[in-house]
């Protein structure tokens, strides 16, 4: 019988190190789109109340203190002769006014807790809202085709023909 020879492939490793290579990239993966669908489900319902209450009558309200931008302000205002204490959406912009000022809101027709200041309401702060969370599946998009493009460059051999 003739002697026959035939190259083989190389050895797929599966052993312990390989293992350990790809617990960091799932662990990062997993909380990359962890912080992604964070961000979607604090900015688009900020962008939402925000379009909701753009055609209200604007009303006079007290501002109460906090960090405004992470959603830990209110505001209290008159609705009907009822006095309303409402929480402001995340990434409200309060523009130097500070703990005590009478600041200008929207409140939604029938719920007056869902209210946004009023100018915060156009569509540059709505678009706003929805960059943050269009940019963040941009970066995740970038770095997932990063890691996988430097993968494939350390799987194929230098000399390979």
């Amino acid at each position: 019988m003739p002697d026959i020879r035939t190259e083989s492939a190389p050895p797929v490793r599966t052993g312990p190190g390989r293992s350990r290579r790809v617990r960091p990239a799932a662990v990062l993966a997993v909380l990359g789109l962890a912080l992604l669908v964070l961000t979607f489900v604090v900015s688009l319902p900020a962008a939402w109340r925000r379009v909701e209450v753009r055609g209200a009558t604007p009303a006079d309200a007290t501002l109460h203190g906090g960090a405004c931008f992470f959603g830990g302000c209110s505001v209290t205002f008159s609705v009907a002769g009822e006095r309303v204490t409402a929480d402001l959406p995340v990434g409200t912009r309060t523009r130097g006014h500070g703990d005590g000022d009478t600041v200008a809101v929207r409140s939604a027709a029938g719920e007056p807790e869902r209210v946004a200041l009023a100018d915060d309401t156009g569509p540059g702060s709505v678009a706003a809202l929805l960059a943050v969370p269009g940019a963040a599946t941009l970066l995740a998009l970038l770095a997932g085709a990063l890691h996988i493009r430097r993968d494939e460059r350390r799987e194929d051999p230098a000399g390979a023909v």
